[in-house]
C-alpha cells in the first residue's frame, strides 16, 4: 500500500528539490515568490491526496510518517513542516516552509 503512494510523494520532493536547490531562486522576485507559493500549494494538494486518509485537509504525524521508512528522518521532517507544532501540517504551513527552504542563503 505505501509503495503505491510513494511515487506521488517522490514527484513532490523532486519538484521541491528542483525549485529550492536551483541557482534560480524564485523568491528573489515578486512574481517568483507567487509562483513558488502556487507550486507549493499544488505540491501539498498532491501530497494530501496520497496520504490524508481521513480527508480532513491536514496531515497528521501518522499520515505523514507513512511515506518514510526511516522514522527518525520522518520525525525530523515533520517538525520542519509543522511550523506551529500542533501535530498537523496544514497547507499554509507547507507553503511557508517551502518559502523558508527556498530563501537565498548567504555565501
Amino acid at each position: 500500500m505505501a509503495m503505491q503512494r510513494l511515487p506521488g510523494f517522490v514527484l513532490v520532493l523532486a519538484l521541491l528539490g528542483l525549485v529550492t536547490h536551483s541557482e534560480l531562486v524564485l523568491t528573489q522576485t515578486p512574481d517568483g515568490a507567487a509562483m513558488m507559493a502556487l507550486a507549493a500549494k499544488d505540491a501539498f494538494q498532491k501530497l494530501k491526496v496520497e496520504v490524508d486518509k481521513n480527508h480532513d485537509g491536514k496531515l497528521s504525524k501518522t499520515e505523514f510518517w507513512v511515506i518514510y521508512k526511516d522514522k527518525e528522518k520522518a520525525e525530523k521532517n515533520f517538525k520542519t513542516w509543522d511550523l506551529n507544532q500542533d501535530g498537523f501540517i496544514m497547507e499554509e504551513e507547507y507553503v511557508k516552509a517551502v518559502a523558508n527552504i527556498a530563501k537565498p542563503r548567504k555565501k
